[in-house]
């Protein structure tokens, strides 16, 4: 197996790729609607229904018992507006985005998803305690898209990808240690390029690239720690599948970092562990 040498070979064998998700037409179109000062719920609804498997997805995620809305959402401005700009843009990429997954590796969409809702449910936890105020959608959208860089080794580098899952089921070695042997990359770069490609802000790329490593982020380290605690959460209550099965230990410097303690972990576990009920919710 040859490794990756220079960032201009790997981005040149990821453009050969056909089957890497691209951005949905219809991101495109919203991305510009919203970026317009004066934009249009209406409009972008308007481009929403013209997709309707995307609207409906929409509206269960809205309505799931995860969100606790007191009324049923029958609308797809109403769900707009509450959902907001980046959880939607996020939605409306893994709409590509988690039919690559489930054809990639299977159980790695319901870790995504799973992922998505604990680091929702900690920013919230977080900001109840007034430890800090980060956004909780935001959280959630870095959630979804965290393994994104799994897609594209396993697409773009489909021989060293078996390769990499075969090692991982023998070693008590981090999946991407592992990657980084064999490709001098690993999904967590991948993941961090392709999402700000995607125009997405820093504050869901930046955590996505160091969730793996907290102690290296200069900007969003709250959210990085967050990332990597939900992670982990989702890989010990065995949700889904991450491509490995070795567990290492809780990052005690993302704890400091968000200043939070073992009691916090035990009651989030608590609080989260109903919410593999909710994975059916991007079928």
């Amino acid at each position: 197996m040859k490794k990756i040498d220079t960032l201009d070979e790997l981005i040149a064998t990821v453009k050969k790729t056909d089957n890497i998700p691209t951005l949905p037409k219809v991101l495109s179109k919203i991305s510009e609607e919203i970026d317009n000062d004066n934009f249009s719920i209406k409009n972008i609804g308007e481009l929403m229904s013209r997709d309707i498997s995307l609207s409906a997805r929409i509206l269960r995620i809205v309505n799931s018992p995860f969100y606790g809305f007191p009324q049923r959402i029958y609308s797809i401005n109403h769900a707009i507006v509450l959902l907001g700009s980046n959880v939607l843009k996020s939605i409306i990429i893994s709409t590509s985005v988690f039919t690559a997954m489930k054809e990639t590796m299977a159980g790695l969409s319901e870790h995504s998803l799973f992922c998505a809702f604990t680091a929702k449910h900690i920013a919230e936890n977080l900001r109840a305690k007034k430890i800090n105020t980060i956004d909780p959608d935001i959280m959630f959208s870095a959630g979804l898209l965290h393994d994104i860089g799994k897609i594209i080794i396993a697409t773009a580098f489909k021989d060293d990808f078996k390769k990499i899952i075969e090692i991982a089921g023998k070693s008590e070695k981090p999946l991407a240690d592992i990657e980084h042997d064999i490709l001098n990359i690993s999904h967590d770069q991948l993941g961090y390029m392709l999402i700000k490609e995607w125009n997405l802000p820093p504050s869901i790329y930046l955590p996505i690239k160091y969730h793996h490593n907290v102690n290296l982020a200069d900007d969003f380290k709250a959210e990085a720690a967050i990332l990597n605690l939900a992670d982990f959460l989702t890989r010990a209550l065995g949700i889904g599948f991450s491509g490995a099965s070795y567990l290492e230990k809780i990052n005690g410097y993302a704890l400091s970092i968000l200043d939070i303690d073992i009691d916090f972990i035990k009651s989030v576990i608590e609080e989260i562990y109903s919410f593999k009920d909710e994975l059916h919710i991007f079928d």
